[in-house]
């Protein structure tokens, strides 16, 4: 079994409660998970929950108070982790006065990584992302998105093995937000892991094998994202058509009940599913499908920040 890319460890981080700052605030506490190699990791909460913390012990930034964290097998800051790591945070600012293929060559030369073509390397680059055709614009004419897709260029710049990206879609446009998740899906088929937080929860389940959700600096969840959407105990039943009278004997046994242009959708406990199934047909319904119940990412994680907050 591979080392995991990233492993922390009870890990907890307290800011103040010095004499100089009396206020003490525990960002997080004892937090575990893992993510894989090769894996796309989603890592959410709402604000406040510790990310950005949690993001910045991961990158070296800064240091736990307790527990163990490892990256790529190395501890945060370690500089072999350092090299084979791509970053992003959510807030970042670029030299204004400089065009994109200069401002790659000067994050390049910053990381120390050799490029026998640097001038190919940074092309191919600015061609992933959808800048090309602004080699020559001035950083300070780019608009939001273009920002967001240059600072992804810059993340890339080393052919890193990890990339820890914080809100990568912010600013972009529909079209901008499937190009980039293409993106992230590409760099995860050849073998890259990707440490991703994001509030955009629809475009995320998309893309991402595994989910971590904190919030308060507790870990909620965490597992793949096959696990957490599972609903083993829940059976989903599409028909054409759904008569009132099985309707309201269905939600009398606990089934919820959806319509859409596609049919009607009724989710039951595996207890019940056979008994309406026969009420349907007796009813002259069609069963189009019967599949198990699954959830989706925003509810599953609206579900968990709002219930008690506990480590599962």
């Amino acid at each position: 079994m591979s080392q995991p890319a990233i492993e922390f460890q009870n890990v907890s981080k307290i800011y103040g409660g010095g004499p100089m700052n009396r206020e003490r605030v525990e960002a997080l506490k004892d937090v575990s998970f893992e993510a894989a190699t090769g894996e796309v990791c989603a890592f959410l909460g709402p604000n406040g929950a510790g990310k950005t913390t949690s993001i910045s012990l991961l990158m070296g930034f800064l240091f736990a108070d307790s527990g163990e964290i490892r990256v790529l097998g190395h501890e945060p800051g370690d500089l072999r982790a350092k090299q084979k790591i791509g970053f992003l945070p959510e807030n970042f600012a670029f030299y204004k006065h400089l065009t994109a293929p200069k401002l790659l060559r000067f994050h390049l030369e910053l990381s120390g990584q050799p490029a026998d073509r640097p001038d190919d390397l940074i092309g191919d680059l600015i061609a992933k992302v959808r800048l090309a055709g602004y080699e020559d614009l001035r950083i300070g004419k780019y608009s939001r998105g273009m920002m967001q897709r240059l600072g992804l260029a810059q993340a890339l710049l080393a052919g890193p093995q990890l990339l820890v990206l914080d809100e990568p879609t912010s600013g972009l446009d529909p079209a901008g937000r499937k190009e980039v998740l293409d993106l992230l899906l590409a760099l995860k088929s050849e073998g890259k892991t990707v440490f991703l937080s994001s509030h955009i929860l629809p475009e995320v389940e998309q893309i991402c094998d595994r989910v971590v959700i904190i919030d308060h600096g507790k870990l909620l969840r965490s597992g793949t994202l096959a696990e957490m959407l599972s609903s083993g105990n829940r059976v989903e039943i599409v028909v054409d058509q759904l008569p009132e009278t099985v309707e309201q004997s269905a939600v009398e046994r606990g089934a919820t009940v959806t319509r859409d242009p596609h049919g009607i959708k009724l989710v039951v406990d595996r207890a019940h599913h056979r008994e309406l199934i026969e009420m349907l047909w007796a009813a002259g319904s069609e069963v189009l499908r019967l599949n198990p119940a699954q959830s989706s990412l925003e509810a599953l994680f609206l579900q968990t920040v709002a219930g008690p907050k506990e480590i599962a």
